[in-house]
């Protein structure tokens, strides 16, 4: 897989590599196997390739063979989101809120940069101990008038979590990823509906959390 990142891979280290699927995050061990500085413009970006340690599987993208036809027939699929940059609402824990694109994003580690466009422009270099969360949205202004229940419609993605964070907000999601330990966990919203895809609820902005 070739990739475009705004910080350097070194050669031969293990990453990995999360896609993102209508459903739910793939997470692939990967190996780095180069790396080159690829500046555009006025931003330092770096190209590299990474090869997967394992078989990647997408059922939605497999051909499937129908009885009584000679060649498979592909059957369609909803499109899904870019695997490179996403728009994302950074909740910082003094207030503050700033919109913008990242691709370089990972809960494992410390910072992130963000983007007000991702073709042009600096980026904002946000340390994750400074936010409440961050919130993968389907668009930056959504609809205010929304009222997101707290109720589950569908299944939920995960265990069901109540989370409670330092300026009392409480937020009613499921997840695959707590652990109690590390830098956070993303929570996937039990209403569907909600502008927020996913939302990656940082150790820093949390109060309390708890199974329901």
């Amino acid at each position: 897989m070739l990739v475009e990142t705004s910080s350097q891979l070194a050669p031969d280290a293990n990453v990995v590599v999360e896609l993102l699927g209508p459903e739910s995050p793939i997470l692939v061990p990967s190996r780095v196997l180069r790396c080159h500085e690829a500046s555009l413009g006025e931003i330092l970006k770096y190209q590299g390739a990474c090869a997967f340690k394992r078989p990647l599987t997408i059922p939605e993208l497999t051909a499937r063979r129908i009885v009584g036809q000679q060649a498979p027939v592909a059957q369609p699929v909803a499109a899904a989101p870019s695997v490179g940059w996403q728009k994302v609402v950074a909740r910082f824990n003094d207030g503050r809120i700033v919109a913008g694109y990242t691709n370089d994003f990972h809960p494992s580690k410390l910072q992130l940069h963000l983007f007000p466009n991702p073709r042009q422009g600096e980026s904002i270099f946000i340390p994750l101990a400074q936010l409440k969360a961050l919130f993968f949205v389907r668009e930056f202004s959504g609809d205010p008038t929304f009222v997101e229940s707290k109720d589950f419609v569908d299944p939920p993605k995960g265990r069901k979590v109540e989370v409670t964070f330092h300026d009392n907000e409480v937020m009613v999601g499921s997840t695959l990823g707590y652990r109690g330990e590390g830098n956070g966990f993303f929570l996937h919203p039990a209403d569907g509906r909600s502008n927020n895809q996913r939302v990656f609820v940082t150790a820093s902005g949390m109060r309390r959390m708890r199974f329901l």
